[in-house]
């Protein structure tokens, strides 16, 4: 079904007594997972308004994304890798691995659902089998933490982005081969301070166009901001567009609708946004505050609704969230 991006409602909002950090749709969009700074997953059945603590997870969970037609997976700060079968009343394990020593930034999953894509702070990119979390390949020694992964929509590239301080990169990479097919340099979201010695920026999320033409990475433009995403060409790394936000803070994640618009979370300590932009035009086709930073953002598997996660309470401790799903219209 076709949406109007401008056109959309709120159907569920749930306060948790958690900050969040990440959500997702399961495949059937009957429930959104969403974690946090706990060792639990919250579990929301939408049209029951319940929900379910699961367990499972040692340290904050910080990345979820859906896999295949019936799993959804789950990631935290120490490394551990969880699938849960949202086949029945309650979603259940049905695997849980230790995928890496430490803590995973980014989770993604194939666009045919059979392949995970983990990256961590070491600067490892891991691939697994979704069925099983049976490791696949490896991608060693990029040498800064990887803070994002993305699969391209052929399934044979992946593209990470990491943390290298004053410029941070994306690379495009051949999954068999493990061969690096491009590498991009994106200062623009680099917050290095000399004087400190401390990148406080970098690349937060990434993602690739349905028609797998484009990258998209977010951040803060500079160390004051504002919240940006740019948008590179895949072929040959140019930079095309930087969307700006008038939010100055961080851009945490951005992810392509199936119709090509572009949907991207914010925030500072005390606020946030979520914004939908054409990606063609760069034209904010709407927009909206939030009391507290957006750390994440999902659009469910058939393109009609979104689900944001917030964190709230004190400015630089938060110690709970807010995790709401929004429905397009036509």
């Amino acid at each position: 079904m076709s949406v109007d991006p401008a056109k959309h409602s709120r159907i569920a909002e749930h306060p948790l007594k958690v900050s969040l950090l990440c959500c997702c749709f399961d495949p059937s969009g009957r429930f959104v997972l969403a974690g946090g700074r706990s060792q639990s997953v919250f579990s929301l059945d939408i049209a029951a308004g319940k929900v379910t603590l699961l367990a499972g997870h040692e340290s904050w969970v910080g990345a979820a994304v859906r896999a295949g037609s019936d799993l959804l997976v789950t990631a935290d700060h120490a490394g551990r890798l969880i699938a849960w079968d949202c086949s029945g009343e309650v979603p259940t394990v049905r695997w849980n691995i230790i995928a890496h020593p430490g803590t995973i930034f980014g989770l993604a999953a194939s666009a045919d659902g059979k392949r995970l894509a983990t990256g961590d702070r070491d600067g490892t990119v891991r691939i697994w089998q979704s069925s099983d979390g049976q490791a696949v390949q490896e991608i060693a020694g990029i040498g800064h933490p990887v803070t994002a992964v993305a699969f391209h929509p052929d399934g044979r590239r992946l593209v990470s982005a990491d943390r290298q301080p004053q410029k941070p990169r994306l690379k495009l990479w051949d999954i068999a081969t493990t061969k690096e097919q491009q590498s991009i340099e994106v200062p623009q979201l680099s917050g290095y301070r000399r004087v400190e010695d401390i990148e406080w920026g970098g690349i937060r999320g990434v993602a690739v166009s349905p028609d797998g033409s484009t990258i998209a990475a977010c951040g803060r433009s500079g160390y004051s901001g504002p919240a940006s995403v740019l948008l590179f060409d895949i072929q040959n790394g140019e930079l095309r567009k930087q969307l700006d936000s008038t939010l100055k803070g961080i851009g945490y994640q951005a992810t392509f609708h199936p119709q090509e618009f572009l949907l991207a979370v914010a925030g500072d300590l005390a606020k946030g946004e979520f914004r939908i932009w054409d990606a063609d035009t760069t034209e904010t086709l709407t927009t909206a505050e939030t009391a507290g930073p957006c750390l994440a953002v999902d659009i469910d598997a058939a393109g009609t609704r979104f689900a944001v996660a917030q964190a709230s309470g004190e400015r630089s401790n938060p110690d709970a969230g807010t995790l709401a799903v929004h429905e397009w219209s036509n």
